[in-house]
């Protein structure tokens, strides 16, 4: 056979294969391209009361539906740690997490990304507080010491890493010199106080005001003694492996909305909200620092 007649079949037989392999699906761009699902669900934690948060946020479920086309489903995580599992399991795509439950998530591999901080009263960062009751007789946190105190939950940025360390730093070992329990909201925390349930609490700064319709009376009997220093506040992050194109479509959904008076409302209502910044991955390296100087496994603590 010539030469010339055989590169020539070669080169039909190669482009035949080629068309084959792109019918079937088989090249590699294809098969990476991401799957969008059908339906967003947009999880929270219950640093409140859930069955309140629920209905709060149900408003902005329809918000973000309307803007994207989407259905978008809300859900309430059990715990703080809940919500990380349902991301990682990709049951929920939009997460409300608190700082270091992103951390916690981003750091054990999880398919997390970060897309806005929380802003609040100007501000893109909070501080977390170590409260009393009033007629404790105790003024500093050294006052402590052998007291019941109610943390919020092991993954609550505020309401237990910055409080416990904090506490750690003024000579109150956290496991060794309170007897401590886990609240479960930061108004569980301070309620916990008022009643006399425990000695002490911790919470972000300040979460009596979550209890000053039912308790009127709880800025004058619960004080609080100590303040941490400044944390980045919480965040809105996306499942990582949703498309480019959905990412974007989200972020300018929420920022969107942020502009809105209807959206600030919404937001207000859900975690006192007033507006959204973009953020990234490094915004958070001082909670890594805080829970490396607590000799905290992030791993371990969210099995």
């Amino acid at each position: 056979m010539p030469k010339r007649k055989a590169a020539s079949i070669l080169v039909a037989l190669l482009l035949v294969a080629a068309l084959v392999l792109s019918a079937c699906g088989g090249g590699n761009q294809q098969a990476e391209e991401p799957k969008d699902p059908d339906k967003l669900v947009m999880g929270f934690v219950p640093s409140q009361n859930a069955t309140t948060l629920q209905e709060t946020a149900e408003p902005l479920g329809k918000m973000l539906s309307d803007e994207l086309g989407i259905p978008v489903e809300v859900f309430v995580s059990t715990n703080f740690i809940g919500l990380v599992e349902a991301m990682a399991n990709e049951q929920v795509h939009i997460g409300f997490l608190n700082p270091f439950a992103y951390v916690i998530a981003k750091d054990r591999g999880d398919p997390v990304e970060v897309m806005f901080k929380s802003v609040r009263h100007g501000n893109d960062s909070y501080r977390a507080q170590i409260f009393v009751r009033a007629d404790s007789g105790i003024d500093d946190v050294q006052g402590l010491k052998g007291k019941k105190f109610a943390f919020v939950d092991p993954a609550s940025t505020s309401g237990y890493l910055f409080a416990a360390h904090y506490l750690l730093k003024n000579g109150i070992d956290p496991e060794k010199d309170i007897e401590a329990i886990m609240a479960g909201s930061h108004d569980g925390a301070v309620l916990s106080v008022y009643n006399g349930q425990t000695d002490g609490g911790a919470s972000f700064e300040d979460a009596r005001t979550l209890l000053k319709d039912d308790y009127p009376d709880v800025m004058d009997k619960v004080k609080v003694i100590a303040y941490t220093d400044p944390i980045p506040n919480d965040t809105i992050s996306v499942a990582s492996w949703l498309s480019d194109d959905l990412k974007k479509r989200i972020h300018d959904a929420f920022a969107k909305i942020a502009q809105t008076e209807e959206g600030k409302k919404v937001l207000f209502d859900i975690y006192e909200i007033e507006g959204l910044t973009d953020a990234k991955d490094s915004d958070f390296d001082i909670i890594r620092n805080v829970a490396k100087d607590m000799g905290i496994n992030l791993e371990e603590l969210a099995d």
